[in-house]
C-alpha cells in the first residue's frame, strides 16, 4: 500500500492524540460528558436550524469541507465530543462519517427517533439523549438521570441487594468511596447470571444494597458519564419474545428466567458492601 504524505502525517497524528487518551482512559474510562445530552425538544431545534441552512445551500455533505459558520457554531454545540474525541479515539470513525451521520441525522433518523423510542417511556419527550460511537455505528443513548428513573418507577430511591463483578482493588475502592459519602455514580451489576463474567480480570463479586436506576432483563450496553449517572443503549431496549421487552418496570421482574442465557443487569448507586468474595 502506498501512502501519500499528508496521509502518513495525519496517521501519526491521530496515533499520538489516541496514546494520550489512552493515558487519560486509565484515569476517567470512556466516560461520556453530560453536556452531549439534549431532549427531542433541543434536538429539534437543531434539526431545524440545519434544515434551514440547508435550504439556503449549506450543510454537512461529503464531510463539510466548506461550512458556513453557523453550521459551525451548531455543529460544535450537539457534536463536540464525537467529532474532537470520538473521532481522534477510534479507527474506524472519520471526520467524514461524524458529519455525514449528522446530515442523515437531520434530514431522517431525527424524525422517527419518537416514533421508534417513545412506546417504552411515559413521556420520552423529557428524556435526554445523545449519540456515541459503538461497534461500527454511531448509536442514540439515553441518560439515566433521575427523570428516567421517575419515570420507571415513580421514585429515585429504590434500594435492592446486587452484585457486581470487579477487581479486589476496585471492590476496596468501593467501600472507600461509600465511608467517604462520595458515591454518587452509578455502576452496573446484575442478580442473576447465567454464564461467567467476560473479564477474567474481574474475580471478585461485590455483594451490596444499591439504589437502582433502571433495571433490565438482559445485559444493556451503557456508558459512564460526568454527571455520574449511565447512559443506557436505545437499540437494547428489545428483547426475545414479543410479550415484553427488556426494561425492568418493577424492581423484581427481572430476578427470574433470563432468555438470551447471559446476565440481568441493574443500573444502580452503590449504598452499603455487604461482602466481597473471590470467585476464582
Amino acid at each position: 500500500m502506498v501512502y501519500q504524505v499528508g496521509e502518513i502525517k495525519v496517521k501519526h497524528l491521530r496515533k499520538y492524540i489516541r496514546s494520550i487518551l489512552k493515558e487519560e482512559k486509565k484515569v476517567l474510562g470512556y466516560i461520556k460528558p453530560d453536556s452531549a445530552f439534549f431532549t427531542l425538544g433541543e434536538w429539534e431545534y437543531f434539526c431545524n436550524k440545519m434544515l434551514e441552512l440547508q435550504k439556503q445551500g449549506h450543510d454537512t455533505r461529503g464531510g463539510g469541507i466548506s461550512l458556513n459558520s453557523e453550521i459551525v457554531s451548531l455543529v460544535t454545540q450537539y457534536f463536540d465530543f464525537q467529532l474532537n474525541t470520538e473521532v481522534n479515539r477510534y479507527d474506524l470513525l472519520t471526520y467524514k462519517n461524524v458529519m455525514d451521520f449528522i446530515e442523515d441525522f437531520v434530514n431522517h433518523r431525527f424524525w422517527g427517533l419518537e416514533k421508534e423510542f417513545g412506546h417504552y417511556f411515559p413521556d420520552i419527550s423529557k428524556l435526554r439523549i445523545a449519540y456515541f460511537y459503538s461497534r461500527g455505528d454511531i448509536e442514540p443513548y439515553a441518560l439515566i438521570d433521575d427523570e428516567f428513573t421517575n419515570q420507571l418507577y415513580g421514585s429515585t430511591y429504590n434500594p435492592k441487594s446486587l452484585m457486581h463483578y470487579t477487581t479486589e482493588k476496585h471492590a476496596l475502592n468501593m467501600v472507600k468511596v461509600i465511608e467517604n459519602n462520595q458515591n454518587s455514580y452509578d455502576i452496573s451489576s446484575f442478580t442473576v447470571a447465567e454464564r461467567p463474567f467476560f473479564r477474567k480480570e474481574s474475580n471478585y463479586i461485590v455483594e451490596f444494597i444499591g439504589n437502582v436506576r433502571a433495571g433490565f432483563r438482559s445485559d444493556i450496553k451503557s456508558f459512564a458519564t460526568s454527571s455520574g449517572r449511565r447512559a443506557v443503549n436505545l437499540y437494547r431496549l428489545e428483547y426475545p419474545g414479543k410479550d415484553i421487552n427488556n426494561i425492568c418496570y418493577e424492581l423484581d421482574s427481572c430476578d427470574g428466567e433470563i432468555r438470551t442465557s447471559l446476565w440481568n443487569e441493574y443500573i444502580a448507586t452503590p449504598i452499603k458492601v455487604l461482602n466481597i468474595r473471590k470467585i476464582n
